[in-house]
């Protein structure tokens, strides 16, 4: 697959499957991918509950049944504000959460 459309898929997939995903206390959502795997990195503000960890576990599942062929790494991270979320970004953003 092509990198702009591994780019699309991956972008379009993910903000579907976040609907009704997105708690407060998430700070940013970025990507990243490469020939063989798709990387998520999911960054909280404070502590985040293993509920919240189910959850991004279940956006995953969403990608990974739209991109078969990959693998998935997801991890879920906490990072409090005033921090920036720059040096955490993948090759792209998801969701950013305006601070």
């Amino acid at each position: 697959m092509e990198e702009f459309n591994i780019r699309n898929t991956l972008l379009l997939t993910l903000q579907f499957a976040l609907l009704r995903e997105i708690t407060p206390n998430i700070r940013g959502i970025t990507c990243g991918w490469d020939e063989s795997k798709i990387m998520i990195n999911f960054y909280f503000d404070g502590e985040f509950t293993e509920d919240e960890q189910e959850s991004m576990e279940c956006v995953a599942t969403e990608v990974i049944a739209s991109i078969p062929k990959l693998t998935i790494e997801v991890e879920c991270k906490r990072i409090d504000n005033p921090k920036s979320l720059d040096p955490y970004k993948l090759l792209d953003w998801v969701y950013l959460r305006k601070e």
